[in-house]
Protein backbone atom coordinates (compact mmCIF):
# COMPACT_ATOMS: atom_id res chain seq x y z
CA UNK A 1 0.00 0.00 0.00
CA UNK A 2 0.94 3.73 -0.41
CA UNK A 3 -0.30 7.12 0.26
CA UNK A 4 -1.33 9.65 -2.40
CA UNK A 5 -3.47 12.98 -3.20
CA UNK A 6 -6.77 12.47 -5.08
CA UNK A 7 -6.11 15.36 -7.70
CA UNK A 8 -8.52 14.70 -10.18
CA UNK A 9 -11.49 12.61 -11.97
CA UNK A 10 -11.14 10.82 -14.92
CA UNK A 11 -13.99 10.24 -17.46
CA UNK A 12 -13.97 7.84 -20.19
CA UNK A 13 -16.82 7.54 -23.62
CA UNK A 14 -15.01 4.02 -23.81
CA UNK A 15 -14.00 1.79 -21.03
CA UNK A 16 -13.16 -2.05 -20.61
CA UNK A 17 -16.94 -3.37 -19.08
CA UNK A 18 -15.30 -4.35 -15.89
CA UNK A 19 -15.05 -0.68 -15.27
CA UNK A 20 -18.43 0.14 -15.92
CA UNK A 21 -20.69 2.15 -12.73
CA UNK A 22 -16.58 2.28 -11.27
CA UNK A 23 -15.63 6.09 -10.35
CA UNK A 24 -11.68 6.28 -11.92
CA UNK A 25 -9.70 8.93 -10.15
CA UNK A 26 -6.29 10.41 -10.42
CA UNK A 27 -3.99 9.83 -7.63
CA UNK A 28 -0.70 11.84 -7.23
CA UNK A 29 1.53 9.16 -5.20
CA UNK A 30 3.37 10.93 -2.35
CA UNK A 31 6.46 9.51 -0.30
CA UNK A 32 7.50 9.62 3.45
CA UNK A 33 7.39 13.20 3.41
CA UNK A 34 4.21 13.73 1.40
CA UNK A 35 6.20 14.98 -1.24
CA UNK A 36 4.98 14.47 -5.09
CA UNK A 37 6.38 10.58 -6.16
CA UNK A 38 6.41 8.86 -9.31
CA UNK A 39 3.90 9.94 -11.96
CA UNK A 40 0.30 10.04 -11.24
CA UNK A 41 -1.99 6.95 -11.67
CA UNK A 42 -5.54 5.90 -12.66
CA UNK A 43 -7.51 4.18 -10.29
CA UNK A 44 -11.11 3.13 -9.42
CA UNK A 45 -12.60 4.66 -6.31
CA UNK A 46 -14.84 2.17 -4.31
CA UNK A 47 -15.25 5.01 -1.16
CA UNK A 48 -15.85 8.63 -2.83
CA UNK A 49 -12.74 9.94 -1.81
CA UNK A 50 -13.29 13.91 -3.08
CA UNK A 51 -10.41 16.05 -5.14
CA UNK A 52 -7.77 17.02 -2.48
CA UNK A 53 -8.13 13.62 0.18
CA UNK A 54 -5.22 11.72 1.46
CA UNK A 55 -5.74 8.35 0.30
CA UNK A 56 -4.09 5.12 0.82
CA UNK A 57 -4.32 2.89 -2.69
CA UNK A 58 -3.52 -1.08 -3.58
CA UNK A 59 -2.21 -2.70 -6.54
CA UNK A 60 -3.13 -5.82 -4.93
CA UNK A 61 -4.34 -7.77 -8.50
CA UNK A 62 -6.49 -10.18 -6.33
CA UNK A 63 -8.18 -7.57 -4.62
CA UNK A 64 -9.11 -5.68 -7.46
CA UNK A 65 -10.05 -9.20 -9.63
CA UNK A 66 -12.67 -9.51 -6.75
CA UNK A 67 -14.00 -5.95 -6.39
CA UNK A 68 -14.52 -5.78 -10.20
CA UNK A 69 -15.85 -9.57 -10.52
CA UNK A 70 -13.25 -9.73 -13.27
CA UNK A 71 -10.30 -11.69 -14.00
CA UNK A 72 -9.64 -9.66 -17.11
CA UNK A 73 -9.90 -6.08 -15.69
CA UNK A 74 -7.24 -3.89 -17.23
CA UNK A 75 -7.50 -1.48 -13.85
CA UNK A 76 -4.25 -1.56 -11.52
CA UNK A 77 -4.96 0.60 -8.55
CA UNK A 78 -7.83 0.57 -6.12
CA UNK A 79 -8.06 3.30 -3.44
CA UNK A 80 -8.53 1.13 -0.16
CA UNK A 81 -8.96 4.09 2.73
CA UNK A 82 -9.58 7.94 3.30
CA UNK A 83 -6.84 9.14 5.38
CA UNK A 84 -7.92 11.12 8.54
CA UNK A 85 -6.70 14.88 8.85
CA UNK A 86 -4.53 15.63 11.64
CA UNK A 87 -4.70 19.78 12.73
CA UNK A 88 -1.68 20.94 12.81
CA UNK A 89 -0.56 21.31 16.16
CA UNK A 90 -0.24 24.90 17.03
CA UNK A 91 2.53 25.47 19.68
CA UNK A 92 1.19 28.21 22.50
CA UNK A 93 3.41 31.53 23.09
CA UNK A 94 4.26 31.69 26.44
Amino acid sequence: MQTARVIGYATATMKHPSLTGWKLVILQPLDINDEPDEFPQLAIDPLGARQGDHVFFTSDTKYIQQLVSRKDSPIRFSIQGIMDEQPEVKKKRR
